[in-house]
């Protein structure tokens, strides 16, 4: 942890403590029990002071997140969005306790039960592409949420994609940008380039079908609305394709909406951006895909 984020968690923790006196939440002799306790057992203040039933989870987490200057996620009205669930992988969402709750294009909200656990925020931020905005929620229903809403076997980096039978990332990755319109192809190519892809360009959906049959391609960059054959499905094509059935595809389009989300998402996409688009987040989004899929294998 940086030492930034080191004092982060203590001020928070010694605000939480002062707060807990100052409601009456606890008594002096309480908090001191509570603190031995934590150390003893191994485990946060908050969760102390519930286990000696000293008070209640709700009133706990509340006062924490309050001190801590964090939302407070109320587990039992929210439901994680479809795409905040894709881009996670299981793996992060196990080793760190967080849940992934809702993205667009220029963040990702997550709940954790922890404040200030860089190590979290530094995987949820990696795997996404995406900055992140933490939010705190009680340990057991955060458990409870993760439980119900992620499954080995539904996760989208479980495992449960048929493998291509290639290696998940080649020495030098190889990106197809498929986009009918020729400007955009050569500002992702000139991104790609200069990051060290090795880059293929097709001009809509039937003439990436081909370049895919023939070259080895890594990750596709799709846009939807192109002639002849669209985005939608170039993308159904490709996931009924052994040697391509698990390999990335990050939509780039100026579709917008739930509704369009979902349908891309449904057909097997692993991200979704919007026109126009800042170039680092192009960027971050594709190396975030590539390093999902290697949590993934």
């Amino acid at each position: 942890m940086s030492s930034a984020s080191r004092n982060q968690a203590a001020q928070a923790l010694e605000e939480f403590q002062k707060a807990l006196v100052r409601d009456q939440i606890v008594t002096g002799v309480g908090l001191e029990r509570a603190l031995q306790h934590a150390r003893s057992a191994g485990i946060e203040l908050q969760d102390a002071l519930v286990s000696l039933g000293l008070t209640d989870e709700q009133t706990a987490y509340r006062t924490l997140a309050n001190a801590a200057h964090l939302p407070f996620a109320d587990l039992t009205a929210l439901h994680p969005s479809p795409l905040a669930q894709h881009l996670v992988p299981i793996s992060v969402l196990r080793r760190h306790e967080v849940l992934p709750l809702a993205v667009d294009d220029k963040e990702i909200r997550y709940v954790t039960a922890t404040p200030y656990n860089v190590e979290a925020d530094r995987a949820v931020s990696m795997s996404t592409g995406r900055p992140t905005m933490a939010m705190l929620a009680c340990r057991s229903d955060l458990l409870k949420a993760l439980a119900t809403n992620f499954s080995h076997s539904a996760h989208p980096s479980s495992g449960a994609q048929p493998s291509s039978g290639r290696p998940a990332v080649s020495p030098r990755p190889s990106v197809l940008i498929v986009d009918d319109e020729a400007t955009t192809r050569t500002l992702v190519r000139l991104l790609l380039e200069r990051d060290g892809y090795r880059v293929l360009e097709a001009f809509d959906g039937k003439h990436a079908l081909d370049i895919a049959a023939a070259d080895d391609v890594d990750l596709f960059v799709m846009d939807l609305l192109m002639p002849e054959l669209d985005g939608y499905g170039a993308i159904l094509a490709l996931r009924h394709q052994e040697r391509h059935a698990a390999t990335p595809i990050v939509v780039v389009t100026t579709e917008e909406g739930p509704i369009v989300e979902k349908q891309v998402l449904d057909l097997g996409a692993d991200d979704y951006i919007l026109k126009p688009f800042e170039p680092t987040n192009l960027t971050c989004r594709i190396k975030a895909a590539f390093r999902r899929q290697r949590l993934g294998a």
